[in-house]
């Protein structure tokens, strides 16, 4: 009583500022809905679902989604229903008409009835309107009438909820929940979740807004949304009341924490408070603190708020729970989770990632009964308070997000996620509860106690059950039931109930839970559980199927003729509640396929190939995508076996196949002994012929070895053929080139000087021909390469006239040549190949040419890309080539005609040697060509500029003599050729003994020391290999004994031989002095005397002898790899001192690892090679990089490879030739 009294006071002090008016869920239907009359008479609801509905113009029946309305042509005795009624037992629905006929529901339709009949049924014949039912006339006179509703205030009053002037004729309660009306004028109306009524709030100006609000055991308060610090307290300290901006007033229970909304912030609430804590109110802020209200001991003082100053006023407050000894736990949005103790005197403690916490943004509190805090964190689950220590559930638990917490009255604690659902803990035992449990969604953001129970309008008596736990969604809430699952509060489609606050201020009273939304509030009615929303499934019904097409009652489908059918069917779910339309389907066919399908909002199946079987069909339904699934709505049917498929045709045909196996048996073995002597008699010829054809193999096979044995033998007599030729005319040659070479250092006259200079062409000439045939088997072996290095096309042009310029004025013809303007200074190229085949042309010409003369051209075409394309051309004025015979001049010791070849000479291999060669550049040779008249020698060849700078010049050969002098042993079984090795070497101080075969040469090496051998490889007694195995045996150490092999073969193979028996090096006869020279100084590590020889043209300008030139320290085969200094001065950014420190650290280490190269094997080996490769790459050496990569690889893999040792020697001689490149760089070294 005064609790009553205290809200007459409030509501007569706020009695300016009327309530809103509630909304609920109300739904009419009418004519855009699909109902066919607005004036509804009678309503009934069958065993499947439907609702039935009587009008004047038929009886209508609603599935929830549409209307379908039966009359007199589906069987009804009139069109005008106005009463409706299920008999008890059958279910069958019995209809009343406005004249007093009866109709009965039969099968899919309805009949008149009469007479007995009509006697026996739930109705009687009876003319007019039925009267309103008594249950209608009952409950309208009730305070919970379903045409009124309760107005929040301290009295509770009610108001109507249908339009003024809405006549109700008649109310059915479905076994749904809902509440159908069925009016005169207006329609059917459905009143669902009648326990939610709801109240907008008009908008509230802005301003600070409290999150969270604990109050004490005896506090009474209220919160105001929108003004900041508005408290109100009650005159009985168990009637708290929350003051709103429209003055409306909501009592709550005495330990009710509130919360308001705050879009920075969540909030937490926990109505469970033990009752010795000191009576005040707690609120917290974002931003402005924590603030308490101490409650008054006398009502008639005014309450008044304070800041606490134990807790920063800056922090973000999202959470408050009051431990059971009086401590204030305040968990924050980003600052982790406060203690405050109970005794004001003592500080606050503070919890952070720091010293404990696993995050620092606090979800949620709660205190359970055994004195634990328990926190919600972001995004690491569960964190327990407990002793002075923390405990952790996460991830193992499913616990990630959690967003709200709560202790029952029981002990309980009760764990709310976002995502992951509900979690209940007791016993030391997680229970997970998801939609598969009733939650409406997996997403909980507040966690309430609420007493679901009934209380007696009339009187005092409340008989509450015990405490149930309430999940808040965002739009929809769920409670835990009787049977331990959850289940909706509110429908889902239900719009009053959407958007609802987390941070919500929530409590409750004897009648009702109170939700507060972004635009208003939620009262649920906790008195009266009946109307809840039924937890029941839709109901599935066939509507209809179809066999190949043609309609087919769809529980009547019965046994299918035999074959293959196209079945389908359509079914639809029967339910009332709102959201109908969200209904979705599966369905299995038994005897077809076992499992469900996938969830479908299509009420279909269609199933295109049925064969014979039993089978069942079954369909069921459900609300949305966490609804309960029905139970099946099933139909059986079959498709008949065809007779093929019976087991007396499986006998009968296991029958035949027997007496067909056994005839068709006695046919074919007959068959077979025929056959057999057939294929006898066919066996002996064929192996006759066998036999023959055998022996003709083995004698074609016989002699294919003879001629293959024949060919190998040819082409090892070739190769030696050209070996010995070679030997056998270089000898000579090595004579007439060295003793013309000596004679020119002899004073001689200006004639002599012509005619030496004639004497050498033609030594080189015929050196020409020698290199065509070893060129033309090279090609033929695929073992000629072409070399890349920078060229001058002036001077290789002019040395190809220089050389023919004596040839042609002798015979009276002139010889031009033409460069034109757009050719390139300088190209990379093999020089040799490239003047190879101008001279073979070029000689041509002239050898063919009587009169007139020759004609050298030179020319670029243009391309697309950098390089260049250059066109040689070489015109004659002579007899001319016939057309038919201008390819054939291209072929192998071929020429025009056999009178050339007697008139001419020649060997017929040159211009075959040119086309292969100009091939290997990537280009091409034709010839365009008169007979009598002339011919002009095309071919064209890709080209890549270089810079002019980087050819070598050719200076003046000086080769000073050796200081001190060399000691060298000369095997040469060649009287001529000892003459001249004997003069080149004595001119550079070298002493020279000479022994005339191996045997002597071995001898000689071990009776006195020399400093290298000179060995020719064809010797009488013991050729030069065996002597150079001999010789490393009695000294190992190369660099103690070179061995360098004479040869006057030019092949490959003779090179790896002489590699192989222990030589250091090889030369080809007749050798370059300048190349013997450099190999000397290289091997046995010797310098030019200071005081050199100068080269023709005298003294330096300062009267000292010139320096040697680069040709006598390098190997002129093997110019030397120039560095690429781009990769390091971008390296160095400008920096050249840093570009000459990176020099000398290489200078500095490089000889030491090149000395370990020879010394080392396998992976000592490798990892050498791999420093030195670092090294290497900075000066932009590739070939050099690229060896030394070849040796690391092979080091690693096969460290026993023969071929290491002559690569590492390679390597050895280009660093040598390295060194003095990269010195240039030094100031040092600049003049």
């Amino acid at each position: 009583m005064r609790r009553l009294l205290l809200l007459l006071c409030l509501f007569a002090h706020l009695a300016a500022a009327q309530p809103p008016p509630g909304r609920v869920f109300l739904k009419q239907f009418g004519a855009a809905e699909g109902l066919p009359q607005p004036f509804i008479y009678a309503l009934a609801q069958d065993a499947a679902g439907y609702l039935w509905m009587g009008t004047a113009e038929g009886l209508v029946r609603f599935d929830g989604t549409a209307f379908t309305t039966f009359t007199t042509r589906e069987g009804l005795a009139e069109d005008f229903v106005t009463r409706l009624a299920l008999e008890p037992g059958t279910g069958r629905l019995w209809v009343g008409h406005y004249q007093g006929g009866l109709s009965v529901s039969r099968g899919g339709g309805f009949r008149p009835v009469s007479g007995k009949a009509a006697a026996a049924g739930p109705l009687r014949p009876a003319a007019g309107i039925a009267p309103p039912d008594t249950a209608f006339r009952e409950v309208g006179h009730l305070p919970s009438s379903p045409l009124k509703t309760p107005v929040p205030g301290p009295s509770f009053g009610f108001e109507r909820v249908l339009p003024a002037g809405t006549v109700v004729q008649c109310v059915l309660p479905d076994r749904e929940g809902n509440l159908w009306l069925g009016t005169a004028g207006q329609g059917l109306w459905r009143w669902s979740d009648r326990h939610v009524t709801f109240y907008p709030q008009p908008a509230v100006a802005g301003g600070p807004k409290v999150t969270s609000l604990l109050s004490g055991a005896r506090a009474s308060a209220g919160l105001s949304t929108g003004q900041w610090g508005r408290l109100r307290h009650g005159a009985a300290p168990s009637a708290p009341v929350a003051v709103f901006p429209d003055e409306l007033l909501l009592p709550f229970a005495p330990t009710a924490l509130l919360a308001t909304p705050d879009e920075r912030s969540r909030a937490v609430w926990d109505g469970h408070y033990p009752p010795r804590v000191p009576a005040a109110v707690w609120a917290g802020t974002t931003g402005h603190g924590l603030w308490q209200t101490p409650v008054p001991q006398k009502p008639s003082r005014q309450p008044f708020m304070r800041l606490v100053r134990r807790l920063p006023a800056t922090v973000a407050i999202t959470a408050l729970s009051q431990h059971r000894n009086g401590d204030l736990w305040v968990g924050t949005a980003l600052d982790g989770v406060y203690r405050l103790p109970a005794d004001s005197a003592r500080p606050a403690e503070h919890f952070t990632t720091a010293n404990g916490l696993l995050h620092n943004t606090i979800y949620a509190l709660t205190t359970d009964s055994a004195g634990q805090v328990w926190m919600g964190t972001h995004d690491t689950g569960l964190a327990v308070w407990r002793r002075g220590r923390f405990r952790y559930f996460r991830y193992s638990k499913g616990i990630v997000n959690v967003s709200a917490l709560l202790t029952d009255d029981v002990g309980r604690v009760w764990i709310g996620t976002e995502g992951q659902g509900v979690f209940r803990f007791q016993h030391n035992r997680f229970t997970h509860y998801t939609p598969a449990r009733g939650l409406a969604t997996p997403y909980c953001y507040a966690l309430l106690p609420v007493r679901w129970g009934s209380s007696y309008h009339g009187g005092y008596r409340h008989d509450f059950r015990k405490e149930q736990v309430v999940a808040v969604h965002r739009d929809a809430l769920s409670f835990l039931g009787k049977n331990g699952e959850f289940r909706s509060a509110t429908l889902p489609a239900n719009p009053l109930v959407h958007d609802l606050l987390p941070q919500a201020a929530v409590a409750w009273d004897e009648y009702a839970l109170w939700v507060l939304t972004r635009t208003g509030l939620l009262r649920l009615r906790t008195d009266a559980p009946d109307l809840l929303p039924a937890n029941q499934p839709p109901v599935p019904r066939l509507l209809a199927s179809a066999v190949d097409g043609a309609a087919r009652p769809p529980y009547g489908l019965g046994e299918l003729s035999a074959g293959r059918h196209r079945v389908s069917f359509r079914f639809r779910g029967v339910s009332l509640r709102p959201g109908a339309a969200d209904l979705q389907y599966q369905y299995r066919l038994r005897g077809y396929q076992n499992e469900w399908s996938q969830p479908s909002a299509t009420g279909e199946a269609q199933f295109p190939r049925l064969d014979a079987g039993r089978f069942m069909l079954e369909v069921r339904a459900r609300l949305g995508q966490y609804g309960a699934w029905s139970a099946p709505a099933a139909t059986p049917f079959s498709v008949a076996t065809p007779f093929w498929q019976t087991a007396w045709f499986a006998v009968l045909s296991v029958a035949t196949a027997v007496v067909g196996i056994w005839g068709f048996t006695r046919t074919r073995t007959a068959t077979l002994r025929r056959q057999k002597r057939q294929l006898e008699a066919t066996v002996q010829e064929r192996t006759a012929d066998l036999r023959r054809q055998k022996a003709e193999t083995e004698q074609t096979n016989a002699e294919l070895v003879v001629a293959r044995d024949a060919a190998e033998a040819s082409r090892r007599a070739k190769a030696q053929f050209l070996a010995n030729m070679s030997h056998e005319i270089r000898t000579p040659m090595n004579a007439v080139i060295g003793l013309s070479h000596l004679l020119r250092n002899t004073p001689i006259n200006g004639e002599q000087q012509e005619y030496l200079e004639a004497i050498q062409s033609s030594s080189q000439n015929l050196l020409v021909i020698i290199n065509d045939i070893l060129d033309s088997s090279k090609m033929e072996a695929g073992k000629l390469t072409l070399e890349q290095a920078p060229l001058r096309l002036p001077e290789l042009v002019e040395r190809v006239a220089r050389m023919f310029r004596f040839a042609t004025e002798s015979k009276g013809l002139y010889f031009r040549t033409e460069i034109g303007p757009e050719v390139p200074a300088a190209i990379l190229g093999d020089p040799v190949r490239l003047n190879q085949v101008l001279v073979n042309l070029v000689g041509n010409a002239v050898k063919f040419t009587t009169r007139g003369g020759v004609t050298l051209r030179l020319e670029a075409v243009a391309t697309a890309d950098a390089s260049a394309t250059l066109r040689f051309g070489v015109r004659d004025t002579g007899i001319g080539i016939a057309a038919d015979k201008l390819d054939a001049i291209f072929e192998d010791f071929s020429q025009a005609n056999a009178s050339t070849t007697r008139q001419f000479g020649g060997t017929g291999l040159g211009l075959s040697i040119a086309r292969n060669l100009v091939q290997l550049h990537g280009g091409r040779l034709w010839v365009e060509s008169t007979e009598g008249e002339g011919s002009t020698f095309w071919f064209e060849i890709p080209a890549r500029p270089a810079d002019p700078a980087t050819v070598p010049p050719e200076a003046a050969l000086v080769l000073p003599p050796f200081a001190p002098p060399l000691r060298v042993l000369v095997a040469e079984d060649n009287l001529l050729n000892q003459l001249v090795a004997r003069k080149t070497l004595e001119a550079w101080n070298v002493r020279v003994t000479v022994a005339d075969n191996g045997r002597r040469a071995v001898e000689a090496a071990q009776q006195q020391a020399f400093d290298a051998v000179l060995l020719d490889v064809q010797m009488p007694e013991m050729d030069g290999y065996e002597a150079a195995r001999q010789l490393r045996a009695l000294f190992p150490d190369p660099q103690r004994l070179p061995l360098i092999g004479l040869t006057a073969s030019a092949l490959p193979e003779d090179r790896v031989l002489a590699l192989e028996a222990g030589m250091n090096d090889t030369l080809a006869k007749p050798f370059d002095p300048a190349v013997l020279y450099a190999r000397l100084a290289h091997y046995t590590g010797r310098t030019p005397a200071p005081t050199a020889v100068p080269a023709a043209g005298g003294a330096a300008p300062d009267g000292s002898a010139p320096p040697a030139p680069a040709a006598a320290s390098a190997p002129a085969e093997d110019p030397p790899e120039r560095p690429d200094w781009t990769l390091l001065e971008e390296l160095a950014g400008g920096n050249e001192a840093f570009v000459q420190q990176i020099v000398r650290t290489f200078l500095a280490q490089a000889p030491v690892l090149a000395a370990e190269l020879p010394a080392t094997q396998g992976p000592a080996l490798a990892q050498v090679a791999h420093k030195l490769r670092g090294q290497v790459a900075y000066f932009g050496l590739p070939t050099l990089t690229r060896q030394l990569e070849t040796v690391e690889q092979t080091a690693r893999q096969q460290p026993a490879d023969a071929a290491l040792p002559p690569l590492l020697i390679s390597i050895q001689q280009a660093l040598r030739q390295v060194y003095p490149l990269l010195e240039c760089r030094l100031p040092e070294a600049r003049p």
